[in-house]
């Protein structure tokens, strides 16, 4: 062999990699004919003794005969034997028929006990196993109990992290570390003062309480729960006293007399005579009727008010405002040439700045507001109307985008003096000279880090400031879109929205009306518009709505890589487009064999064997695609699952699409009562193809773009990854924690609040 070692040693390990390479990527071959074997006929099954014997206790529970229903189960569990000494499988149904005749009881405490005595047998499958404990766990004193102690670790684990963290910076620092464990057992003082007399689970173990009562009034344990539903119960009153004085309070502070009225009267249903709820009721009560007199009184129409003004300025003036506002600016500026001072001066001028608004005369739209500020005036018998006009952002957006400007300047020195004290301190329902010296030390720290906001300022893309200056300007453009004010409103909105990522709503503006075509800075910003609409359409979920943004993009960003994208998107999904498109994934199938066997799908082998030279299924897999019409999804011809799929569309017979969707609903109810982390997600459009498909009328599919269903059936593995979340056991974490204006660094435990239940929603 020639050539040196060197070079034969590199020759061999190209050899190798190119095998390797080889091996990754074989060449897949696509499938020749049906995927399907042929559908396997199932022949009559002729019941034997167990199956009669099952029927026959059928029969006798839903007749509500329990001693029979017990003697059929006698005789069921005797078969079972003696098929067990034949040498037989067992069939699984004592212990299902066992739950049924335990379901025939009239007490849910006899069935609760019956059923945990059935869980202590040996045979029971898993998801019946399931079952029967969250029939078990369904008991209201249980679920009081657990309510009860989730609220007494989640007390605890607020004391016990009030001293976690100052103890972990007593070594370094032992001066930081008192002062911060005062600041924690003041703040734990302030919880436990805000917080309400009764916490949300201890409401929970309330209701369930009062749950059990209502269903066994005659337990033994009846007297005693009674007890503690009257203790909490008046906790709960207090509680919601509690909270409605709060919002009085707020709105007799706001003038609101009418919702401080009746939060005050709720208040006093909940806690009868309390004297804070009947001065606030009383004060409410004199300020309405007060205010009812005032504007009855503003209402009256007296001999003084009908007095008709006959001078010939205000009859002018009359007269005038019922001609176009080309013909009233002369009128109104007669009228104000020939008497400036006159009785009718302030109203002329009035009317003379909403024609100058009204017809949008160049270089007017400042005099206007102008003339209008003057007469905002007191001096003026004008000053109220105009007043409303120019302190009402909607009429006057103008001034209101300046001010708003001005206040947002003001918030961002705020923010970077005080962070999150920008707004001042915390509100507790404390006096706020309390809820400042409570505060203080903290507010005191955030000022030493201010340099770190200033530097973090101009890159918060985010950030909260200018969201009403905003709002301020898009009114200004829609009502005065040739202001004169309309140019530098639009350049600020579209800088605005470009720095919060908006580029779509920038581009728009850019290209208005008053945009400059000339702009160096439009292609790149038309690139970026463009590729946020293209991931606004992939992020629709409804087809058709999908389908037409991207047209939309493909059409109004021609030449982008964008709407290259979306045309290319477009054209694939057309081809796909089905009225239905619910896909079961290659990884679901492997994991539940029975949906891809002869009852079932009845693919051929070859199609999951993990060979491509003979045809393989790619993880697309199998998408029911409407009627009784399948997509089946194969590997292409480069052999690699990340390329895409080669479609093959076959219809099958609804006999076989009726079996195909039992077996799928089926064993995912299966594996989520086996798995509660194998969810089967609602999809109400889903479980009406399956219905129509079991009825055997798919083939009439509706086309309505609202009830196709994309629900896609995967493997836990294709869920979660390879390795899934699971709840830790120990109810601590490790927490690492430093702060350098202090120069402080801790390492401690911090206890685990217990998570609130899916239905706590309803308690807070």
């Amino acid at each position: 062999m020639t050539g040196s070692r060197a070079e034969r040693r590199i020759g061999l390990a190209l050899a190798a990699t190119l095998v390797l390479l080889a091996a990754c990527a074989t060449p897949a071959p696509t499938p020749i004919g049906s995927p399907m074997q042929p559908l396997q006929v199932v022949g009559a099954r002729v019941p034997d003794d167990v199956d009669i014997i099952a029927r026959d206790l059928a029969a006798a529970a839903l007749a509500d005969s329990r001693l029979t229903s017990e003697a059929w189960l006698v005789q069921l569990e005797m078969a079972e034997k003696s098929r067990a000494e034949q040498g037989l499988a067992p069939t699984g149904l004592v212990p299902v028929a066992t739950d049924l005749v335990n379901a025939t009881h009239d007490d849910a405490i006899l069935y609760r006990a019956a059923t945990a005595e059935l869980l202590e047998r040996d045979g029971i499958r898993t998801g019946l196993q399931n079952r029967l404990s969250a029939g078990v766990e369904d008991d209201p004193l249980k679920l009081a109990d657990a309510r009860i102690r989730d609220a007494w670790i989640k007390d605890t684990a607020e004391v016990f992290n009030a001293f976690a963290r100052p103890a972990s910076k007593m070594i370094y620092t032992p001066v930081v570390a008192g002062i911060s464990l005062a600041r924690s057992l003041f703040a734990l003082a302030l919880r436990e003062r805000v917080e309400d007399k009764l916490e949300f689970r201890e409401r929970q173990a309330l209701s369930h309480w009062k749950r059990f009562l209502e269903l066994h009034p005659d337990a033994p344990e009846a007297p005693e729960i009674a007890l503690r539903v009257e203790e909490k119960q008046r906790r709960w009153n207090e509680t919601r006293r509690d909270q409605l004085m709060r919002s009085a309070r707020s709105a007799l502070r706001r003038g609101q007399w009418d919702a401080a009225l009746v939060l005050a009267t709720r208040a006093e249903r909940f806690w009868p005579e309390d004297a804070e709820a009947l001065e606030i009721r009383s004060h409410a009560r004199e300020e309405l009727i007060r205010f009812h007199e005032s504007r009855a009184r503003t209402l009256e129409a007296s001999p003084r008010t009908l007095e008709i003004d006959t001078t010939p300025a205000a009859r002018a003036l009359a007269v005038a405002m019922l001609l176009p506002e080309a013909e009233v600016i002369p009128k109104a500026e007669a009228i104000l040439a020939e008497s400036p001072d006159g009785p009718a001066a302030d109203e002329a001028r009035f009317v003379l700045s909403l024609a100058h608004r009204e017809a949008q005369l160049q270089g007017t739209e400042d005099f206007s507001w102008d003339v209008l500020g003057d007469l905002a005036d007191d001096s003026h018998n004008m000053a109220r109307h105009a007043s409303a006009l120019v302190s009402n952002p909607r009429q006057n957006p103008w001034s209101a985008f300046r001010e708003a400007r001005r206040a947002d300047s003001l918030d961002k020195v705020k923010w970077v003096m005080l962070g999150p004290f920008a707004g001042g301190p915390a509100k507790r329902d404390l006096p706020r000279a309390v809820e400042w010296l409570v505060d203080l030390p903290s507010i005191a720290q955030t000022l030493t880090s201010f340099p770190n906001r200033l530097v973090q300022l101009p890159w918060m893309s985010n950030a909260p400031f200018g969201k009403r200056t905003a709002i301020h300007a898009e009114r200004y453009l829609a009502k005065n879109p040739e202001g004169a004010h309309a140019d530098e409103v639009a350049d600020w909105l579209r800088e605005y929205h470009g720095d919060q990522g908006n580029h779509l709503a920038a581009w728009e503006i850019a290209t208005g009306e008053r945009a400059e075509p000339d702009s160096g800075f439009l292609p790149k910003l038309r690139s970026r518009a463009a590729r946020q609409a293209l991931e606004g359409a992939r992020k629709q979920t409804q087809g058709d709505v999908r389908m037409s943004m991207l047209h939309r993009v493909a059409r109004s960003f021609q030449g982008t890589d964008a709407a290259a994208e979306a045309a290319s998107l477009a054209r694939e999904e057309l081809m796909k487009a089905t009225t239905q498109r619910i896909r079961i994934s290659r990884g679901f199938l492997l994991e539940n064999p029975a949906i891809a066997g002869p009852h079932g799908l009845a693919l051929r082998p070859e199609l999951l064997d993990g060979d491509n030279s003979n045809g393989e299924l790619h993880p697309e897999g199998v998408v029911l695609a409407g009627g009784r019409v399948l997509e089946f999804n194969y590997v292409g011809k480069s052999g690699k699952h990340r390329d895409a799929s080669v479609r093959h569309l076959q219809k099958v017979s609804d006999e076989r699409l009726a079996r195909i969707v039992s077996l799928l609903d089926e064993t995912a109810l299966a594996n989520y009562m086996v798995d509660s982390g194998d969810v089967l997600t609602p999809d109400a459009d889903r479980d009406r193809f399956f219905e129509r498909a079991r009825l055997g009328v798919a083939d009439t599919p509706d086309f309505r773009p609202n009830t196709r269903s994309t629900y896609q059936f995967k493997s836990l593995r294709e869920r979660y990854g390879l390795v899934r979340g699971r709840e830790p056991i120990l109810p601590f974490d490790i927490v690492f924690s430093g702060s350098l204006p202090d120069m402080s660094f801790g390492v401690y435990p911090r206890m685990r609040a217990p998570r609130p239940t899916p239905d706590s929603i309803l308690y807070k």
